[in-house]
């Protein structure tokens, strides 16, 4: 089955190129193009993508927030980031936001089509200038007083840990969020990932534990 690709950029000319080198992959499929971020989120809702390549900055809103819109309502898409932008804050921002890969424009297609396989496959991928920042970052940490750190979770996440932790069962809780059953345990899954938790029992300590939720 051919991976269907909803690709974002307000470049016509670099979308012809992206158009081109996907044409050539045999189990990539572009199934949509958009030039600004609300048509994006309008086509990924009514024909999700199994993956959307985008830029960061679109004409009407910032492709972050697209890809906080578009994971919203459809939580299995995969969100690859393809920028000139490769400032820490942004990168730090669009992980924190659920993307699965970043990548600076500078980069070869070549690697585009790599990066695509990697997360496809459940993998994040970073191109080698954008983490070259992160990697330093985590080398200074080493050598400073080690802090265990919180995992960030969104809003929708809390509210999912919530609804959880008060014994909803998920097609109610796909009721109050207004999103499908199927989003309701793609969310859960991811949580659970995140936090790294097994059960339901644990989703429920840590809700409480964090202050999330009360029993």
């Amino acid at each position: 089955m051919k991976t269907k690709i909803l690709l974002v950029d307000d470049h016509p000319m670099l979308r012809s190129g992206l158009r081109q080198e996907l044409a050539q992959q045999p189990n990539l499929e572009l199934v949509g193009e958009a030039a600004t971020g609300g048509l994006a989120v309008k086509l990924a809702r009514e024909s999700p993508p199994d993956l959307v390549v985008m830029d960061i900055h679109l004409p009407d809103m910032n492709g972050i927030e697209v890809a906080r819109q578009i994971l919203s309502a459809q939580p299995s898409v995969k969100v690859v980031i393809f920028s000139g932008d490769t400032v820490r804050a942004v990168v730090d921002e669009a992980l924190q936001a659920g993307v699965c890969g970043y990548l600076s424009k500078s980069s070869p297609l070549e690697e585009l089509i790599h990066a695509i396989d990697l997360v496809m496959a459940g993998r994040l991928y970073l191109s080698p200038d954008v983490s070259a920042e992160i990697l330093e970052d985590y080398r200074k940490s080493l050598t400073e007083e080690a802090k265990p750190l919180k995992p960030l979770l969104s809003d929708r996440e809390k509210q999912l840990l919530r609804f959880v932790a008060e014994g909803r069962r998920n097609k109610e809780i796909a009721t109050l969020l207004s999103i499908s059953p199927k989003s309701v345990e793609a969310y859960r899954s991811r949580v659970m990932k995140k936090l790294g938790c097994s059960s339901s029992a644990e989703l429920v300590r840590y809700a409480v534990r964090e202050g999330i939720a009360t029993l």
